[in-house]
């Protein structure tokens, strides 16, 4: 069950790309991609993140469950559960984070078409798809979560099928 439970965390932190908050950083960003952190604000990043927590944590605990073999193990799983989504949290809640998908619309915007991007989600229509968005993001998160539900079963029998391809290529040995 430990070797499962590092497993679950790894795979988590190595989906998660943690970084370390760097207030210097957004102020050394060039001007395009400042004006990406602008549009940022604007779609309300900060707002979306925080809807996507409560699915994170409910997903989290759900993939995390199996884990617990018996009673005495639950507040130990759910303990992992909850500082593995908080880290999560925490890096994409950091400045550096930020910085980092702004130069992705920095690279794949010109700064005309990001002054445009950002005088749309000030039009109506764009406030109206700001405003639908939550509920847009969680009907997705619903859909994705359902899907993910029925791969689950075919994923734990790739999981173990490698698991053991793995253990006879390093004949069981625990070193390298």
């Amino acid at each position: 069950m430990l070797r499962e439970l590092l497993f679950a965390g790894c795979a988590w932190v190595a989906s998660s790309a943690f970084a370390v908050e760097s207030p210097a950083r957004v102020e050394a960003a060039d001007g395009r991609t400042k004006q990406a952190l602008e549009l940022m604000q604007v779609i309300h990043f900060d707002k979306t993140i925080d809807a996507i927590q409560g699915q994170l944590r409910s997903t989290m605990e759900n993939q995390l469950e199996p884990l617990a073999k018996c009673d005495a193990a639950q507040p130990i799983v759910h303990e992992f559960g909850t500082k593995l989504t908080q880290a999560t949290f925490d890096t994409l809640q950091s400045d550096e984070f930020k910085v980092d998908i702004a130069a992705i619309y920095a690279e794949v915007f010109s700064e005309d078409e990001l002054h445009q991007i950002i005088d749309f989600y000030h039009s109506p229509l764009g406030a109206k798809l700001l405003d639908r968005m939550p509920q847009l993001m969680q009907k997705s998160m619903q859909v994705t979560q359902e899907r993910m539900k029925l791969l689950m079963p075919d994923i734990q029998k790739m999981g173990q099928s490698y698991g053991e391809k793995l253990a006879a290529v390093c004949g069981g040995s625990k070193g390298k």
